[in-house]
């Protein structure tokens, strides 16, 4: 029998670990297509991950990077570094060895936990370390220090309750794409991070064990802890998986019972052109739209082929869940604000400052700028970047790099981010916007609007186009003249039809590919 593990307070992220796993009992919490662990055995077995790191000569305050994809046994060994008082950092799986050598120098970790199937990539990046991780595999590799068979074999467990970390202790680093120099490391508490856990009761709906939610997205990503740990927190069950098919999504929803499924718009976009009829989504009780926002036809999709229930929520890395935006049902159709990201969650304040200006600089609602926040779950700031956290953190508020507009209701809507900004001619245009005028049209299912080099107008729009029965570029032209009634400024100058879009990741657009320099 496992000892019952109990604590007088919660302040912490591993105290609630603690105490989720235990209360979820025998019922399966990390789930994915090959293992499915209990919540007790889930605790055992972080506790004994714990003691690993402990044994390895990793000291509370080390940083331990994981190269891993999403799975139950990663959400095991995460929870185990955070419970063992230690600073989890997941890499990003698709980076050169060279890359990731530079980023664990960066980090200073003294552990990189593995999957089997990057086992090469691993054992190169820390053979080009000068910080010498020792490796932990969390399938076989001979070569490794240990690994997680061996460490369940014959691990003992980790004395947590006379070690349990401080409300402060840092416990993660979320790594940016960082597809330039160093990547940017957002720093999270034991403290933060329990206030998204926790704020997911407000965000995802009630969370109870009879909840089940599905995570596609890479352990990488912020997403994997925004919607994660809201689950883990409620005693849900949490189902991984590493790739993106819709039909195979669809499938896991009905098989495993999902209550909630949250999607960026591109994979939406994709569920929709799916017989969606052919598969059981009786379970769902909630879907999220979320990275970008949504076009009126994605809402209206969704109410009628996957859910009657959903929220579009404005999430950030800096932010997580505690200090985000949300909207509901009836603020995306009954009130006719799509485009919304709706209200600050609770405990959440936002305004919306000039882009070029101070924290102090508020402007008037309806008018654009850039979205400041401040909430619970607010970061602690930028990893070994003092020069970064001081420009966009200052007292309880960080400036996001994104530009929105209150309207009269207290709804936000995000415009796009500041360097998506197109300068034509002189004249400032977002590429989010016209997207979202196109995608009204009934043949086009996704888009991409960019500005490209041009002699004349310095950027010229251009919009790269998804269609069903692709209509001529004059067409299109006409559409946004005259049914979207778009700014002649704003009217793309080329329609390039293709036959995908490049996505990054987490599934969104990933503009940058289709830009020529």
């Amino acid at each position: 029998m496992v000892q019952t593990l109990r604590t007088a307070r919660c302040d912490t992220l591993c105290e609630l670990y603690l105490r989720s796993t235990q209360w979820r009992g025998d019922a399966a919490m990390f789930v994915d297509e090959g293992n499915s662990v209990s919540g007790i055995d889930a605790l055992d077995q972080s506790l004994k991950f714990a003691s690993t790191l402990a044994a390895l000569e990793s000291k509370p305050g080390d940083v331990v990077a994981f190269l891993c994809q999403g799975s139950a046994r990663h959400a095991v060994a995460w929870f185990g570094a955070v419970i063992a008082d230690r600073v989890a950092c997941n890499l990003h799986a698709r980076e050169v060895p060279e890359k990731l050598a530079e980023v664990l120098d960066w980090l200073g970790a003294t552990v990189l936990v593995h999957d089997e199937s990057l086992a090469e990539l691993a054992i190169s990046a820390a053979s080009q370390s000068t910080t010498g991780p020792k490796r932990i595999c969390i399938g076989k590799d001979a070569s490794a220090t240990t690994t997680y068979d061996r460490i369940m074999e014959t691990g003992t467990r980790y004395d947590v309750l006379a070690h349990l970390p401080n409300e402060d202790s840092l416990a993660t680093i979320l790594l940016s794409s960082g597809s330039t120099g160093k990547p940017k490391g957002v720093m999270h508490s034991q403290r933060t991070l329990l206030e998204t856990a926790k704020a997911g009761q407000h965000a995802f709906g009630q969370v109870t064990p009879h909840d089940a939610v599905i995570i596609l997205m890479q352990p990488s990503f912020a997403a994997w802890l925004i919607v994660g740990l809201p689950y883990v927190g409620g005693k849900g069950k949490l189902v991984f998986g590493n790739q993106f098919v819709p039909s195979n999504f669809l499938a896991l929803i009905e098989r495993e019972r999902i209550t909630m499924a949250p999607l960026v718009p591109t994979m939406w976009r994709m569920i929709f052109q799916e017989d969606t009829k052919k598969y059981d989504l009786s379970s769902l009780r909630l879907v999220s739209i979320s990275g970008e926002p949504p076009a009126p036809d994605d809402i209206q999709k969704l109410d009628a082929m996957i859910c009657k229930q959903m929220t579009s929520v404005y999430f950030s890395s800096e932010a997580c869940t505690a200090t985000g935006v949300h909207a509901w049902r009836k603020d995306l159709l009954d009130d006719g604000k799509s485009a919304s990201s709706g209200r600050p969650g609770v405990g959440v304040d936002l305004k919306i400052i000039d882009p070029a200006g101070s924290f102090d600089d508020e402007l008037p609602l309806e008018e654009v700028g850039e979205i400041a926040l401040s909430g619970p779950s607010l970061a602690l700031g930028y990893w070994k970047d003092p020069v970064g956290t001081a420009s966009r953190f200052q007292n309880g508020w960080w400036r996001s790099g994104d530009l929105g507009r209150l309207d009269r209701d207290g709804c936000l809507s995000v415009i796009g981010r500041i360097d998506n900004i197109i300068n034509s001619g002189g004249i400032k245009v977002s590429g989010e916007e016209i997207e979202r005028a196109l995608l009204s049209h009934p043949d086009v299912i996704q888009c991409a609007v960019v500005g490209q080099s041009d002699e004349k107008f310095g950027q010229r729009v251009e919009a790269y186009l998804v269609c069903r029965n692709a209509p001529t570029g004059a067409a299109m032209d006409a559409f946004c003249r005259e049914t979207a009634r778009l700014a002649s400024f704003k009217v793309p100058k080329a329609f390039p039809f293709v036959a995908a879009l490049p996505t990054g990741p987490t599934g969104k657009l990933y503009r940058r590919a289709l830009r020529r320099e």
